[in-house]
């Protein structure tokens, strides 16, 4: 005879129902879009009452700035996995590059996409995401430092980042690379070799004769 599995605590409870509600969040952002995300489509996607919603995110609002923080933290950690040693190279940082681009290509990344565009015309939520991108801003950093802060100067670090965040973001917001075969494909892979290129000779020490 099977033993009943173990009753899970309330805290377990509570933690799967709002894994559950950013999981659905980010589905219905990336399948629905900012304007279609409502709270019942959210329920529906995740099975949850609205009312259980309400109890661990107050507003839509609330909702949304968790489900980008979760992303973040997520996202950060994948490339923690991926990345988790310094390279130093320009092959070595083009592959590193192209790992930071899977991630901002990705469909989970779009929640993110998503809600900077509504930001642009909403003060509220644009003002509610500043801590959700500082956070994630920190995060990258940290990372930056902690894999390559013997060869980036601390006030280089957040420039950059942000050049190299930037020029990803701008591929994805554009489209312009929809296929690693098709030409813009190839195009952009030389860019990113460019940019690497550009990158190690300016923080690689010149040898010693």
């Amino acid at each position: 005879m099977t033993a009943p599995l173990p009753r899970r605590t309330q805290a377990e409870r509570r933690d799967a129902t709002i894994s559950r509600l950013l999981a659905a969040t980010v589905t219905c952002l990336v399948e629905r879009g900012y304007a279609a995300t409502s709270t019942a489509a959210v329920c529906a996607e995740a099975g949850v009452s609205q009312g259980a919603l309400f109890r661990h995110f107050p507003t839509r609002q609330a909702l949304l700035v968790a489900t980008a923080e979760h992303v973040a933290e997520a996202e950060v950690a994948r490339f923690r996995d991926l990345v988790d040693e310094p390279v130093t190279g320009a092959d070595e940082v083009t592959q590193m590059l192209g790992h930071l681009r899977s991630i901002v290509f990705s469909p989970t990344h779009q929640t993110w996409r998503e809600l900077l565009v509504a930001a642009r015309s909403d003060a509220q939520l644009r003002e509610a995401m500043v801590p959700a991108r500082l956070t994630l801003q920190h995060q990258m950093l940290a990372t930056a430092a902690e894999l390559w802060g013997d060869r980036l100067p601390e006030a280089e670090r957040a420039p950059l980042l942000s050049i190299v965040v930037n020029f990803l973001d701008g591929l994805a917001f554009s489209s312009l690379d929809p296929t690693s075969e098709a030409t813009p494909g190839r195009t952009v892979e030389r860019a990113l070799w460019l940019l690497a290129d550009m990158i190690v000779h300016r923080y690689t020490p010149p040898e010693e004769p």
